[in-house]
């Protein structure tokens, strides 16, 4: 109220549980890929006489890439299935605030277990869409070391 900002049960309010709940995975993937760059590559780049930002985009971020698009990928495959906390935050509102799993639990409670069924199967179709893209990314970083 003090900033005339609403955010519960609006739109906003979808994304905010979304993004909180799937961050970790997020930080945790990224923080491993920047972690698994070898530091002599870092090095090297030093001694050609590259600028510390230079460093990061060019040889830092391109080689952790992979790990950060797959975190990425896993963060977003989570928050679509955000339940609990989008259910506090952003209620089931019907058209406006309804997310996929809300859209599941709505319908198998009002007995509509065919349209549950249908909502099940897109999110298992986006699930399989997720894992591909993270092992086409992950093969890809493993044929370009070769």
């Amino acid at each position: 109220d003090f900033f005339a900002v609403k955010i519960a049960f609006s739109w906003s309010a979808t994304v905010i549980p979304a993004v909180v709940m799937s961050f970790p995975l997020m930080y945790r993937s990224a923080r491993g890929a920047f972690e698994q760059v070898d530091s002599n590559l870092l090095d090297a780049g030093r001694t050609l006489g590259m600028s510390e930002f230079k460093i990061f985009w060019k040889v830092l971020l391109a080689n952790a890439l992979p790990g950060i698009i797959s975190g990425g990928i896993l963060a977003y495959a989570r928050g679509l299935g955000e339940f609990g906390a989008t259910a506090m935050i952003a209620g089931n509102i019907a058209g406006q605030t309804r997310t996929l799993p809300m859209a599941v639990y709505s319908e198998v409670a009002a007995g509509n277990m065919g349209d549950a069924f249908n909502y099940v199967i897109f999110i298992v179709i986006i699930s399989f869409i997720a894992i591909f893209i993270m092992d086409y990314v992950s093969i890809r970083k493993e044929r370009q070391w070769k």
